[in-house]
């Protein structure tokens, strides 16, 4: 049997696949509206986003070199388009989350510095904060394309050097677990960074209540995927349990700011009363000396 022969393809995992790309994406837009809507991505870290992006990209690569013999029998023609997406759904999956990462890093930092809203920040910031934040990002963005100068290198040296079965598994392990352990700490800053800031700021909370247990669905799902191996789930386990930790104190926040917010408003409300009261009271005095 040639390795490109079609193999048997369920309709239910196909459309399932199809599903969870789809609500994968959607959880992306709010996050990435908000940051276009405000022009704003304070409260956002860095470090963060350089880990996610990394992370992504492991992933990325990882299950393209587990996967590379089914693209190859895709690009050659021996697949039909419907085989291909259903061979190739976790792998157009991992991309598109990859793109819709790489769209907000892009924003992140395309918005940043900019004019800081009360709306999104809870604490006041100086001038000085934001340029030293802000030479943190360049040096992020040096790291990120050197980084991936690296790992696109190497999986094109493997592929088209033709290694051996066995060294590519070994490289697409590298990556997972390298991807794996990025994973763990990726949510540690944003979490330290809303900790510090005791605000949500630019984070979208609608996108990490469908991209949470969504991990969870995504592990399921490549699970199962041929070719793939627990290198290429793990991280989307790790990733969703701290970004629950993440929701969860950023839910916290928004309830007690909104609090915090309306009893500051209260007094003033009682103020004004008071205030409303005592024109009443000089009003009636004034008629009566009439």
């Amino acid at each position: 049997m040639g390795f490109c022969e079609p193999k048997e393809l369920g309709a239910l995992e196909l459309g399932f696949g199809i599903l969870v790309t789809t609500v994968l994406v959607l959880s992306y837009l709010p996050q990435i509206f908000k940051l276009i809507r405000t022009k704003n991505s304070y409260g956002i870290s860095s470090y963060a986003q350089m880990l996610s992006f990394t992370a992504q990209t492991l992933t990325l690569f990882n299950i393209f070199l587990l996967q590379q013999k089914l693209i190859s029998c895709c690009f050659l023609g021996k697949y039909t388009i419907p085989n291909c997406m259903g061979y190739l759904i976790g792998f157009i999956q991992v991309f598109l989350q990859w793109c819709c990462i790489t769209t907000i890093v892009f924003l992140f930092i395309k918005y940043f510095p900019s004019p800081i809203s009360q709306e999104y920040t809870a604490i006041d910031i100086q001038g000085e904060i934001l340029i030293r934040e802000w030479r943190v990002i360049i040096r992020v963005v040096y790291a990120l394309v050197v980084m991936l100068i690296v790992i696109v290198s190497l999986s094109l040296i493997a592929v088209f050097l033709d290694w051996d079965e066995d060294s590519i598994i070994y490289l697409a392990g590298v990556y997972g677990v390298i991807a794996t352990v990025m994973s763990l700490i990726q949510f540690l800053p944003q979490i330290r960074k809303t900790y510090v800031n005791k605000s949500v700021g630019a984070l979208s909370i609608p996108s990490m209540l469908i991209q949470c247990p969504g991990s969870f669905i995504i592990v399921l799902f490549l699970a199962i995927q041929p070719g793939t191996n627990w290198t290429t789930w793990i991280t989307y386990f790790a990733g969703g349990t701290l970004q629950g930790a993440l929701l969860l104190l950023c839910i916290y926040y928004t309830i007690i700011n909104k609090r915090r917010s309306q009893q500051q408003q209260q007094p003033q409300s009682n103020d004004n009363c008071e205030s409303d009261i005592e024109n009443l009271d000089e009003n009636s005095t004034s008629n009566s000396n009439i």
